[in-house]
């Protein structure tokens, strides 16, 4: 997809112990642009869909310690998957701290966020200050909104609408939301383009990746601590991952239709 050649692994990154990286995918650790970034304890988490039996590092916000972050092994699978995309456009629903849109954005992908939390000028700055640290806020562009709306409005219409290759979908987790960020985002999706869910543990995260298989999209789905499942048409095709072998993984029933790793 990218004509722009792929960094070659960093042998030197390490990552702490409770970590899991699938050892294919490159390495990048952008920690340091993260100054409130810590271990959560996942008892402060009261969503029922926390899979707290899966024993790698829950990463928070020291400032709001009870919402995680995509977990370092989540965030590898969007590095590398942001890789194959180099120079293209990329959309993000849902960035919480901006720790998913920094690797997104360090793959090398022009990326648009759209989050509602972008509003409070608090969530703002931490957000541009750890992008501008890890040197990708000007790849960046930060939108105030909600989907569907937010990404009506920022696709346009017309000759000039603007389309996207690839797509993180991690937004409103509760009905309707999944569905509608699926729908609003398959027309806007270039033909050749990969769709990106994060917490598909949920059965209402699930029905977005089932829209797009119903929509004739192939998917796949990897074992990681909440999940992830990638939808993809065209001539892309998803990075390979390997789970973690020293967890027992289990697969939900709604997931099932869809391939594994």
């Amino acid at each position: 997809m990218s004509s722009t050649p792929s960094p070659s692994p960093a042998s030197d990154v390490s990552f702490p112990p409770g970590d899991y990286v699938s050892p294919n995918l490159q390495r990048i650790r952008p920690d340091a642009a993260f100054p409130f970034m810590d271990i959560g304890d996942t008892n402060n988490c009261k969503w029922q869909y926390l899979r707290r039996q899966v024993p790698h590092n829950w990463y928070v916000d020291k400032r709001q310690p009870d919402i995680g972050f995509v977990s370092r092994d989540e965030a590898h699978i969007l590095y590398n998957i942001a890789l194959k995309f180099q120079g293209h456009a990329a959309l993000e629903i849902g960035c919480w701290r901006g720790w998913s849109a920094c690797h997104l954005a360090l793959g090398g992908v022009k990326l648009d966020v759209i989050d509602p939390v972008l509003e409070q000028e608090d969530f703002r700055k931490s957000i541009s200050d750890s992008l501008a640290a890890a040197g990708v806020l000007d790849r960046v562009n930060l939108i105030a909104g909600s989907s569907p709306l937010a990404v009506t409005e920022l696709a346009g219409s017309g000759p000039q609408r603007r389309k996207w290759s690839l797509i993180f979908i991690d937004g409103n987790h509760e009905e309707p939301g999944p569905i509608q960020d699926a729908a609003v985002c398959e027309p806007l999706a270039e033909e050749n383009a990969m769709i990106v869910f994060h917490d598909l543990v949920s059965p209402v995260v699930g029905r977005g990746l089932e829209f797009f298989r119903a929509m004739g999209w192939k998917t796949r789905i990897y074992q990681t601590m909440q999940i992830m499942g990638v939808a993809y048409r065209g001539d892309v095709s998803p990075v390979d991952h390997f789970p973690d072998p020293a967890v027992k993984w289990e697969l939900p029933e709604h997931l099932q239709q869809h391939p594994l790793e």
